[in-house]
């Protein structure tokens, strides 16, 4: 992955250092049969440019992506209400409280 950060000639020390009270998050994927946590991608400005940073499992650096700045993440596949909606909510709720 540093090799991929150096290519895009990316501030690798604000990209790997995960900040979620400073980054805007972008979007965030769960499987559907469980309602899990898969990855989320987030919004960063570092070095007069936006980036989307992309963290897996594990709190796993999967990819950094230069973007526009106003560039958002929507798109047929993006949901944000109903029911399986409803459900990740549910199931994030648990999984803030530990249960």
């Amino acid at each position: 992955m540093t090799e991929r950060l150096q290519q895009r000639d990316a501030p690798l020390e604000t990209l790997t250092r995960f900040d979620p009270a400073s980054w805007e998050m972008v979007s965030a994927e769960v499987r559907t049969d469980t309602g899990k946590w898969v990855k989320s991608t987030w919004r960063v400005r570092a070095d007069e440019r936006t980036w989307w940073v992309v963290i897996g499992l594990g709190n796993a650096l999967v990819t950094v992506i230069d973007v526009d700045p106003y560039r958002r993440g929507i798109g047929a596949g993006i949901i944000t209400g109903g029911s399986l909606y409803a459900r990740v909510d549910a199931v994030n709720a648990e999984l803030m409280r530990g249960t």
